[in-house]
């Protein structure tokens, strides 16, 4: 008996620490998402060019963004059209008008050649969907 209220105990405080970090986070609100003044995403460079790298490397990059829009910038999803790039986040909480963020990614090419891959950043811009893109030659068997 003991044990099983000692383990229900352990189970309270980790679900308590749990909430306690996700209440932090700033919530999403109605009166953030404006369809007359809808937030604009730039981005310092919207292509990032990795030059040659040898089949099996791995490149590292990190897109940064500014909300140039008048209302809270509010990122949806970010998706790469392959595998063979992956994201290592991106900001989950609203970005308010002037503030900057980052999308830093992986890539690890599949096949030699020339490249040109794409990340979809979809948000409650306009329009809702932005391309950041990737390209460069790779080398080897």
């Amino acid at each position: 008996m003991k044990k099983s209220i000692c383990i229900l105990l352990l189970f309270v405080i980790i679900y308590g620490c749990i909430t306690d970090k996700t209440d932090q986070l700033p919530k999403i609100t109605a009166d953030m998402i404006d369809p007359e003044n809808p937030p604009v995403i730039e981005f310092s460079s919207a292509e990032f060019n990795f030059d040659t790298i040898a089949m099996g490397a791995t490149v590292s990059h990190t897109f940064t963004f500014t909300n140039a829009g008048k209302t809270p910038l509010i990122i949806h999803s970010v998706k790469a059209a392959c595998g063979c790039t992956v994201l290592k986040g991106w900001p989950k909480h609203p970005i308010l008008p002037g503030d900057s963020g980052e999308i830093p990614i992986e890539f690890s090419p599949k096949s030699p050649g020339a490249q040109r891959k794409y990340i979809s950043i979809i948000a409650n811009t306009r329009p809702a969907t932005n391309r950041l893109f990737l390209k460069g030659q790779v080398v080897g068997i």
